[in-house]
């Protein structure tokens, strides 16, 4: 197994952030990176959900030592409902937090093909448009930082086989045994063994999948942070997902009018477009602002993240109204 030279291209001379948990998937990509030369550091959280998770710690710990990584750590809170959902805001945030203060450029996560094709199954299985459905993509420009997943064309057998071969040591995670959490029953009784059987056929239709998409994609426009397109249900829920999130049914039903979901992120619409944008509140914005604002039909929930970002109106509109 290598990792590919479109990604080691962007790793090289780079400040890199491996997201490790010591199971078998980041274990690997540990062991490539060394092999191929590549300087990073660990990011490890504990959700404290299994017996062996103080060890699976404990152990990361030793093995960057070994290898004079840096590892930081963090302990998650106990997540009442929800698990999954605020497990990886709690994630991503705490890489966010890395990349600010480290000045970390990219961080690698270890998402193989089987990771792939159970959010595929996840999404088919409770209603999803095309774009909703598109794969994870291996490459994605985060506000601070590069979200690099190589091993999206591997499958778990090909990385298994790997780390056996090698005699690669690493941690089973018992928590992926339980059926309750919906990515699990998934994956032990539809996507594992799907991928076993058709493994080359799934590679080529996420090949296929994102070839398409990257025509799709020229429909969601930025300006200053702000993203814009048509209105179209299936377009927006793309731009949405650029964010880190999905939107839900319930969701889908908020966004068809000017709104904020997930208590972040601001949808409305004006000029025959959808707006997308981190929500923000103002303290004050002066009259002559607002009445500017108000002039130009500029929707009231993008007011607060035009002033706090100094966003000319003028240049604003020469820009989104086509």
């Amino acid at each position: 197994m290598k990792i590919e030279l479109k990604y080691l291209r962007l790793l090289r001379g780079k400040k890199n952030l491996l997201a490790f948990s010591y199971g078998g998937d980041s274990r690997a990509l540990f062991e490539c990176l060394l092999r191929q030369n590549i300087s990073f550091d660990l990011a490890l959280i504990n959700y404290k959900t299994r017996k062996q998770s103080d060890l699976e710690e404990k152990k990361a710990k030793e093995l960057a030592s070994k290898f004079n990584k840096q590892i930081f750590t963090k302990t998650a809170p106990k997540f009442k409902n929800n698990f999954e959902s605020k497990a990886r805001e709690f994630r991503y945030a705490f890489f966010k937090e890395l990349c600010e203060k480290k000045g970390y450029e990219n961080v690698l996560l270890a998402h193989q093909l089987n990771d792939n094709f159970e959010w595929f199954l996840m999404q088919f299985s409770k209603g999803a448009g095309f774009l909703e459905l598109s794969p994870m993509q291996d490459i994605v420009k985060k506000d601070n930082f590069l979200l690099i997943r190589p091993f999206l064309n591997f499958s778990k057998n090909e990385i298994l086989a790997f780390l056996k071969q090698n005699h690669i040591f690493y941690f089973e995670d018992e928590s992926n045994e339980n059926e309750k959490f919906k990515r699990n029953y998934i994956r032990k009784h539809f996507s594992n063994e799907f991928i076993n059987n058709f493994e080359r056929g799934v590679k080529k239709s996420f090949e296929y999948i994102n070839k398409d998409l990257s025509l799709l994609n020229t429909e969601i426009l930025e300006f200053k942070g702000i993203l814009y397109c048509a209105i179209n249900e299936s377009v927006i829920a793309r731009a949405v997902k650029r964010f880190g999130i999905v939107m839900s049914a319930k969701q889908r039903k908020e966004s068809k009018k000017d709104c904020v979901i997930s208590a972040k992120l601001g949808i409305c619409y004006a000029f025959n477009k959808a707006f997308i944008f981190n929500f923000e509140n103002a303290l004050k914005m002066p009259k002559s602002f607002k009445e500017e604002c108000r002039i130009n039909k500029i929707p009231k929930l993008l007011r607060p993240y035009l002033f706090n970002h100094n966003v000319n109106i003028k240049e604003f509109l020469a820009r989104v109204v086509v």
